[in-house]
């Protein structure tokens, strides 16, 4: 039932009283507005939340990220500045340890202050084997000896975080780790009140009221048994409150793009994502946006497929592919071609700032010539005149439209070459890839944080899914590792293992960087929409002279 009447963007006063007989808890009466309108956002989200537990959840980051904060966060322009901290770290000469210092006024939503026993609290919670965190692998080889005690090792409490006292907590690492600041903007390193999460036992994190918040919002009106609506209400002991200017975010679950495009146009949500066919029959709306997203999508190759251990099948398939047409002509809502693996806008240069696609250009390309030539020379080296290969697939309607254009391009471009297409449950896809029961494969990469080596370390012998090894990848991987002190040789270093991988190697054929297409009022500003990592709606407004 929808409760509130909403007008251009804000509830007024009247509204709030409704709110209040009908036992809303939104706390609106709390904002300390009284009198004046209240800004309120309605947006729409893709699934329910099942906890607030950021030990447990592998789901819920663009709500934790809006009502918790760690120790860094990113800010408007997506520069990585302090959050629950005062300051950047105190930084060791051997890059090994960090001292952080928090804020005095930072405190839980209960008023309690945030210190630094919650930090090693809920990072000791995170890598207890008996907890089975799926993010727990992002404290290995990170946080010392954190993989010692994932692998049973060590006991949970040698790993490499202390509190000094109060306000100063000292994190030692594995060894130097130059993206380590990234990471902790990502809810498995947030804080965790002991003594609430202890009273709560078995309940916390299950409903709004079971929880505690250190972000710019509070969440309120929320069960994880039944919810799928949910209210954001500004968190009046945030740090940094006068810079949140909504008052409420209402949240509802929408999972058919048309039920919410309904909703849309009613006004009854402000924002909505698009997909599939509806991306092009919205391009002309003046409401229409999209936002490049650090994701990645490709075909992975088994080399221990005979034909795919030739080198140059594997460049013929790299370079039979228009993937300008897919973008252009199939998916129409903002996705690019990618020619590496390394996304735009995921990670610039340290000392000019340019972007890593910028620096290291196309790695590879589509060249029908080039493409044929290997063909024959591959074809030649195996003595045969036909290949037949399996193209596994999810069973997505946008997965079927990529398979069915690569089964095309790949049998037009490269004679002799047939394609049979495999579709399943995504479940299913990745498990056939783990397990290397596939020849080729549609496949993703998202990024966790931003810095390259998220993409290019999965070259690696230790870690890639394509049943190869090269030692010359695997070497440069290393280097880049040790290269912890000087980040624009660690920099080209990257930039040379993508470039080995694939414009030498061929070791898989990168398709298109994906974006999000979405429809969103003209009066809604400054929603954070990066191209890794959750949304964040602290600077989020409404824009009262462009409402009706």
């Amino acid at each position: 039932m929808k409760t509130f009447v909403k007008k251009g963007g804000f509830i007024t006063l009247a509204s709030v009283a409704v709110l209040s007989a009908c036992g809303s808890n939104t706390g609106q009466e709390e904002s300390g507005n009284t009198g004046e309108e209240q800004q309120v956002l309605q947006l729409a989200a893709e699934s329910e939340m099942d906890t607030m537990d950021t030990t447990i959840s592998t789901t819920n980051f663009t709500p934790m990220n809006n009502v918790f904060e760690g120790l860094v966060t990113y800010d408007l322009d997506g520069t990585l500045v302090p959050g629950n901290a005062e300051s950047m770290p105190e930084v060791s000469e051997d890059g090994v340890t960090y001292t952080f210092t928090l804020r005095d006024e930072a405190n839980w939503s209960n008023g309690t202050p945030v210190t630094a026993d919650d930090f090693v609290f809920a990072w000791k919670r995170m890598v207890n084997p008996e907890n089975g965190s799926g993010y727990a692998y992002l404290f290995s080889g990170i946080v010392k000896n954190a993989e010692a005690i994932l692998n049973g090792e060590a006991e949970v409490d040698t790993l490499g975080v202390e509190a000094i006292d109060e306000k100063t907590l000292k994190v030692t690492l594995e060894k130097p780790v130059p993206y380590f600041l990234d990471v902790l903007t990502i809810p498995c390193y947030f804080p965790q009140n002991e003594a609430f999460v202890t009273e709560q036992g078995e309940n916390y994190g299950l409903n709004a009221e079971n929880a505690i918040y250190n972000g710019p919002f509070t969440l309120a009106d929320w069960d994880s048994a039944s919810g799928d609506s949910w209210n954001y209400v500004k968190n009046e002991e945030y740090w940094d409150k006068d810079a949140v200017q909504l008052d409420q975010i209402s949240t509802q679950v929408v999972k058919e793009v048309g039920t919410g495009l309904n909703l849309y146009e009613s006004g009854e949500l402000d924002s909505i994502d698009l997909s599939g066919d509806f991306v092009a029959q919205y391009t002309e709306n003046p409401d229409f946006k999209t936002n490049d997203k650090a994701w990645i999508y490709y075909i992975e190759v088994n080399h221990d497929v005979p034909e795919l251990a030739n080198e140059n099948i594997r460049k013929a398939l790299t370079y039979a592919i228009d993937r300008q047409g897919f973008t252009d002509n199939v998916l129409l809502n903002g996705s690019q071609p990618i020619f590496g693996h390394v996304p735009n806008g995921l990670a610039k240069n340290p000392e000019t700032g340019a972007d890593f696609r910028e620096d290291a250009g196309d790695v590879v390309q589509y060249d029908i010539e080039t493409a044929q030539t290997a063909w024959e020379a591959g074809l030649e080296e195996l003595g045969t005149d036909t290949i037949s290969l399996e193209l596994t697939t999810s069973d997505s309607e946008d997965s079927k439209k990529l398979a069915e254009f690569l089964q095309s391009e790949l049998q037009n471009n490269l004679p002799g070459l047939t394609i049979d297409i495999r579709q399943m449950p995504d479940n299913s896809r990745l498990d056939n890839i783990k397990s290397g029961n596939y020849q080729i494969a549609t496949s993703y990469w998202l990024a966790d944080f931003a810095d390259p080596i998220n993409f290019v370390e999965r070259f690696d012998t230790d870690i890639n899914r394509g049943n190869y090894s090269f030692e010359d990848i695997d070497a440069l991987v290393d280097q880049s590792n040790q290269q912890y002190d000087d980040a624009l040789a660690r920099w080209n270093t990257l930039i040379e293992i993508e470039k080995v991988a694939l414009g030498e190697h061929y070791v898989d054929v990168p398709i298109y960087q994906t974006a999000e297409a979405y429809l969103e009022k003209s009066y809604v500003k400054d929603i954070y929409r990066p191209v890794f990592g959750s949304r964040s709606f602290k600077y989020a407004s409404i824009d009262d002279t462009q409402t009706e």
